[in-house]
């Protein structure tokens, strides 16, 4: 899934090259875009794509599936339709998160066990600093490349109380992939109660370093 064509730096022909991603790419025609991108290519809307994916889930049944989806309105060069300046971050990330909750609702609304993976590919460099100014991201300082990762399990027999559960040790991809496969056998959707802290002691620590 993309909220875009995916021609842009070959993105798309880079991800069945090279992740060998060769599931077909889901149908954007008919929904809707607000945005465009700094090319003209429009931005479709995620919440609409999220819906279509869990409506063409719900007729597909309880076949396991894994699904990627990219997706940009955060993207630094975005505009409003119809703009010619680039569109305020603040209102683009009020709507994209406004969307992700309000598709998460309904994920829990039809029963279905998910894990859900939110992994950002870098920082907007919103601030800048000494070394650079805001939006540029040639230097690839801790603040662009140090970002928040959440996963969200939709559908527990005993969801997760109180707090979510923040993960302090210095943390990358090694980490997730360890928690992913910790989970994937989808047994802590039906356990009846889950010990959170051992779910997630001895992740692998990955030291701190920032790099394009």
């Amino acid at each position: 899934m993309l909220d875009h064509s995916g021609v842009f730096g070959d993105f798309l022909k880079e991800l069945r090259e090279q992740g060998d991603m060769q599931a077909p790419l889901m149908s954007q025609a008919g929904i809707g875009n607000e945005l465009a991108s700094f090319d003209g290519e429009p931005i479709y809307n995620d919440l609409q794509l999220l819906n279509r994916w869990l409506d063409l889930q719900k007729k597909e049944g309880d076949a396991r599936t894994a699904t990627f989806f990219n997706l940009i309105p955060l993207h630094d060069g975005n505009r409003f339709v119809g703009g010619k300046k680039t569109a305020d971050y603040q209102p683009r990330a009020q709507q994209l998160f406004d969307q992700l909750n309000t598709f998460l609702d309904e994920l829990q609304k039809s029963g279905r066990k998910v894990m859900v993976v939110i992994v950002p590919e870098h920082g907007a460099a919103l601030a800048g600093d000494k070394m650079q100014m805001s939006g540029l991201r040639d230097i690839p300082s801790l603040n662009i490349t140090h970002t928040p990762v959440g996963i969200k399990l939709v559908g527990m027999q005993a969801p997760h109380q109180g707090s979510p559960v923040d993960i302090k040790t210095p943390s990358s991809y090694l980490a997730l992939s360890e928690l992913v496969s910790r989970l994937v056998d989808g047994k802590v959707f039906t356990a009846p109660s889950v010990d959170w802290q051992v779910l997630t002691q001895n992740l692998p620590q990955t030291a701190v370093i920032s790099e394009e």
